[in-house]
């Protein structure tokens, strides 16, 4: 009889477990994932659309207590262009999301003619056939450079923390440089060693040497040195940085030719 009792009494415990646990799933369960998209071009709002569409059919229904936020941030990451940048869970029932859109601004061709485009960051997005911005125009061609680009991670290769760092500061002062610069090439025909040549649009060249000293502060003063030329020295000549014997480095006067 005893031990009747306790099965009894096993199995009515299990069944009010059922039921509390059916319940707790019943409030506990993601009804809505909603995701505040900051977005840069008219191809982002087509993906973000897709990106939802995808969210919802994957997320919604699923225990809001079990959902892992790393998996719904892995689903974000199967559209390149995108990143989170804050996730959390809204109990009972919602999921929340911030996603932008990152911002292409480099590329460099591959050995299969590809063009591997990256973003203001030097994070690697996406191949492509062409040097095309989702925003119009190109972007800025890297030569020169062995560059490694895995999906989600910042390019990798000789100088290249320093090309970044140093495009950071242009970035940041000028908003968009790809309206500024055509290309960064890696060079090193001179006894001086390697440096940094870049093309500006208007037509001016810039060679920084030794770029792995005091990156950015050579990066800030070819920043001023070129936005104090005039609209009619921005189209021709160069001007260059060179680290000083003495410690430091000069941003020479601007010359009509090497």
């Amino acid at each position: 009889m005893k031990k009747k009792v306790l099965i009894l009494t096993g199995v009515a415990v299990a069944l009010l477990i059922a039921v509390i646990a059916a319940a707790l799933n019943a409030v506990f369960t993601v009804a809505r994932v909603e995701v505040h998209f900051s977005v840069c071009s008219s191809r982002g709002e087509e993906e973000a659309v897709l990106l939802q569409s995808e969210l919802d059919e994957t997320y919604v229904g699923k225990s809001t207590t079990f959902l892992k936020l790393e998996d719904v941030e892995e689903t974000v990451e199967h559209y390149p262009a995108f990143r989170v940048t804050a996730a959390e869970k809204q109990f009972p029932r919602t999921v929340v999301l911030s996603v932008e859109e990152r911002r292409e601004a480099f590329c460099f061709r591959r050995e299969n003619g590809l063009f591997a485009i990256l973003d203001e960051e030097g994070v690697y997005l996406y191949d492509s056939e062409t040097n095309t911005n989702r925003r119009g125009g190109e972007n800025i061609v890297l030569e020169g450079f062995t560059l490694t680009a895995d999906a989600g991670e910042r390019a990798t290769g000789e100088y290249a923390l320093e090309l970044f760092q140093m495009c950071e500061v242009f970035f940041s002062a000028l908003g968009d440089a790809r309206a500024n610069i055509v290309s960064v090439t890696l060079s090193s025909e001179y006894e001086m060693g390697s440096y940094f040549l870049l093309q500006m649009r208007e037509g001016v060249t810039v060679q920084i040497f030794t770029p792995e000293n005091e990156t950015e502060e050579k990066a800030e003063a070819v920043l001023e040195a070129y936005l104090s030329l005039s609209e009619t020295q921005k189209t021709y000549g160069f001007f260059d940085v060179i680290d000083s014997a003495g410690g430091g480095f000069t941003v020479s006067n601007h010359r009509p030719s090497l």
